[in-house]
């Protein structure tokens, strides 16, 4: 795990009311608690040491201690002035109680966790600022004049309303098909229709809409754009509209083709401009925040946009290396020993599992059923079937089953139970019991001992890695054997939009190389490469690029940078990624 991740660990906090007068002190509550948490400022240090020495380093760059705090003071800043504002959003009516309170417990978060952003972010700064200058990338004043308008100004708010209209899926595919989403389009058609020829959107789209909004006239609610998503065609079209000067006209979008299986219309219902914030510049005064300082943080955002603009043409700029990839993936289980494999018959005093642990020890309903656990062996050794004997268990769960209990691990079951079944030398079709637990007494069938599913996986990734083994086949073999276990073969992939992690792997790998076991996000992987070759990119690979390429390409580089926190070295340099 890269610095980053290990620094990135979120507290989740309680989300607690505050009001605007809370900004300044938050701002400093914050910076105080990161001085003690992060940051050498306590008495006894020298003047070098708690202002002038390194914070982070990143490479052969750093930010000293002093910056590092008036850093701190800035993001402390920056998240107290979104408080207030939501706060004043709320007050205004302009966003709900409930998605206030949402975003304000998020902020609370975020001001739980700031030694770690603050470090986070300093890391990256460097970084940025170093692979920068590598590209020939400056900031971009006009993207600059965006970021800090973001910091200054009110954002424009808008009301939309939404007719939705869903595809029907086929019975048998559980997809759209081309007639039901030309019937779904034309039925959004004719509502576009109706409403232009003066109908009552509100009354339509309660009428004939299908998502959560229409039965509230498909009032979607005040929104900002950074707040919805316009990568979505449906609200890039609805953000793309133009409010009336006067307010006297509400425009609408045309039919928008917003999923393979929607159709959506929306409604420029009212707006309200950007606008400066007029508290901005006394509140960030009252908190004494160096202005300076913020205004070039905000600079390192642009030049982080830049950066990303131009790695992103980059990795557009077909055809590129692409790797034909196969796997077979499990979930890594929460306790991942060898398990055993149990079917059991069980006798209750009085029939009744649940009450037997409240009889004393000698009433004889233990006696009676201890006496049909004793017959029932001599049945099975005489050739009855378990199988067919399980019916009469006092376990209907199992019994039903045959007896039949699921793999476990030990520690599973009660103590008397565990230490039949575990104990050495018990193979498979042994009878063991009658066993007394609280329950009463057990005959149990030994089926099977089986490693962990980590092993198991060692294992097969050894027989798929055999030359001339063909990894569709075996794997697809392999997931009949392992349950846990699933097979799939997403095609050609290239390198940046493969999470690193898993990147590095795939890449790893020659044509025909099959990996040993991985673990990714929870998960057992074994990969296979089946192929490479340079290919142009399709539609989805483009989408994925411009949607994570930079991020990747930029945590590739994070892993291989020397990261020293506070003095300590928290990740040695490592070979520099191959673009």
């Amino acid at each position: 795990m890269n610095p980053i991740a290990r620094l990135r660990a979120r507290a989740a906090a309680r989300f607690q009311a505050a009001d605007k007068t809370a900004l300044t002190n938050l701002s400093f509550v914050v910076a105080i608690a990161l001085a003690g948490a992060l940051l050498v400022g306590v008495a006894g240090y020298s003047v070098y040491d708690s202002t002038w020495a390194p914070a982070v380093e990143v490479n052969n760059a750093g930010i000293n201690k002093a910056e590092a705090m008036a850093r701190a003071e800035v993001t402390a800043f920056r998240i107290a002035l979104q408080g207030s504002r939501i706060r004043a959003r709320v007050a205004a009516g302009t966003m709900s109680n409930s998605a206030g309170d949402a975003a304000l417990q998020a902020l609370n978060s975020q001001a739980e966790a700031i030694s770690n952003q603050v470090t986070t972010d300093m890391v990256d700064t460097l970084l940025i600022r170093e692979l920068a200058a590598a590209n020939g990338v400056t900031a971009d004043p006009a993207v600059f004049a965006t970021e800090w308008a973001k910091e200054t100004t009110l954002p424009e708010l808008r009301l939309f309303r939404r007719i939705s209209i869903d595809a029907a899926n086929d019975k048998k595919t559980k997809k759209p098909t081309a007639a039901t989403r030309a019937a779904a389009k034309a039925k959004a058609e004719a509502a576009l229709a109706e409403i232009k020829a003066g109908g009552d959107f509100a009354t339509i789209a309660k009428r004939d809409s299908d998502d959560s909004f229409a039965e509230l006239g498909g009032l979607v609610g005040w929104t900002t754009e950074a707040e919805d998503p316009t990568e979505d065609l449906g609200y890039a079209a609805a953000w793309a509209l133009m409010p009336s000067a006067d307010g006297s006209t509400q425009p609408m979008t045309a039919v928008i083709a917003r999923s393979e299986d929607q159709f959506v219309i929306f409604r420029l219902e009212k707006s309200q401009a950007s606008k400066l914030d007029p508290d901005f510049e006394k509140q960030i005064s009252d908190a004494g925040i160096d202005r300076g300082l913020y205004e070039r943080m905000t600079e390192e955002r642009a030049l982080q946009t830049a950066l990303s603009d131009k790695i992103t043409a980059q990795l557009l700029a077909g055809p590129v290396e692409q790797r034909e990839v196969s796997y077979v993936a499990a979930t890594v289980p929460e306790k991942d020993n060898a398990q055993i494999q149990v079917s059991h018959i069980l006798y209750s005093p009085n029939d009744d599992p649940n009450t037997a642990g409240d009889l004393e020890p000698t009433d004889p309903a233990w006696a009676a059923a201890e006496k049909e656990a004793n017959d029932l062996v001599a049945r099975l050794k005489n050739g009855s079937s378990f199988e067919t004997e399980a019916k009469k268990s006092d376990d209907k769960t199992s019994g039903a089953d045959g007896g039949l209990l699921v793999w476990a691990p030990k520690g599973t079951y009660v103590s008397e139970f565990e230490a039949a079944i575990w104990a050495d030398g018990v193979k498979h079709n042994d009878i063991l019991g009658p066993i007394k637990t609280q329950f009463g007494y057990h005959v149990i069938q030994f089926d099977a001992r089986r490693a962990s599913l980590k092993d198991r996986l060692d294992e097969l990734a050894t027989a798929l890695a055999v030359d001339g083994v063909d990894f569709k086949d075996a794997a697809t073999t392999a997931t009949l054997a392992i349950e846990e276990l699933t097979f799939a073969s997403p095609g050609y992939v290239p390198k940046y939009t493969v999470n690193p992690e898993l990147g590095s792997v795939v890449w790893g790998l020659k044509a025909g190389g099959t990996s040993a076991v991985v673990e990714s996000s929870n998960t057992y992987l074994i990969v296979h490469v089946d192929g490479v070759e340079t290919r142009a990119l399709t539609a989805d690979q483009i989408t994925g690029i411009k949607a994570s390429g930079f991020s990747i390409w930029l945590d590739l580089y994070r892993s291989a940078a020397r990261v020293a926190v506070d003095g300590a070295v928290v990740q040695e340099a490592g070979a520099s990624p191959t673009p």
